[in-house]
């Protein structure tokens, strides 16, 4: 079945209160700007910058790790089902499909770097996040087309990781709004995809339901 099938099938099943706030969302999404987190240690680190993904509107995110992601739901509170999430398992073959892609890679890193308010955020952009103890690997930096870092005022070096991803999201999208008057920048075959995919997260067994109205 395709996405405007299921869109038919299902639409009248979701109230209208429900309907408007999937449309807002869906309004609200970019692929302009992604990120990439590589081996975190820490699941909850991990499952808090995608709730805050989905909260800003980033609807891709990249998990390089050598272990499949498991939820926190706690943290997440069911945010990583509305989001695209990718797996890989080794830096090379995230790289490629994000520059098939057209993504630029900024890798977040304290040395050689350029603050974050002088990195261009109107071009798509992946942003590579590192672990909590070593950072952002030598092997993934040396694909990095740019190193970019948070200033700080104080006397530790970094933020936490979740909390820096939260930084440069909020920043970067700020940068978008004003060069593009707004967030969302989906097409509309982008938008009716993920419009059948949240249909489908939104009706109690929607599964049974589209096979006996679709068969």
């Amino acid at each position: 079945m395709d996405d405007i099938d299921v869109i038919n099938a299902l639409e009248s099943l979701i109230e209208p209160r429900r309907l408007a706030r999937i449309e807002a969302a869906i309004d609200g999404r970019t692929y302009g700007l992604t990120v990439v987190l590589e081996t975190l240690y820490d699941e909850g680190n991990m499952a808090a910058i995608m709730r805050t993904c989905e909260g800003l509107g980033v609807q891709r995110v990249n998990l390089l790790s050598i272990k499949a992601f498991k939820s926190e739901r706690r943290i997440t509170q069911g945010s990583h089902k509305w989001l695209d999430v990718y797996q890989y398992g080794s830096p090379e073959s995230c790289v490629a499909d994000l520059r098939r892609e057209g993504y630029r890679i900024v890798a977040t890193h304290l040395e050689a770097s350029r603050p974050i308010h002088e990195i261009d955020f109107t071009q798509k952009t992946a942003v590579v996040f590192g672990n909590e103890r070593e950072g952002v690997s030598s092997e993934l930096l040396k694909y990095a087309d740019e190193r970019m870092s948070i200033p700080m005022s104080g006397f530790v070096q970094s933020f936490n990781v979740s909390v820096a991803a939260g930084l440069t999201l909020y920043h970067a999208l700020a940068e978008r709004r004003r060069a593009f008057g707004q967030v969302g920048d989906l097409t509309d075959e982008e938008k009716e995809r993920l419009r059948a995919r949240f249909f489908r997260r939104s009706v109690r067994r929607s599964d049974v339901i589209l096979k006996r109205v679709l068969r």
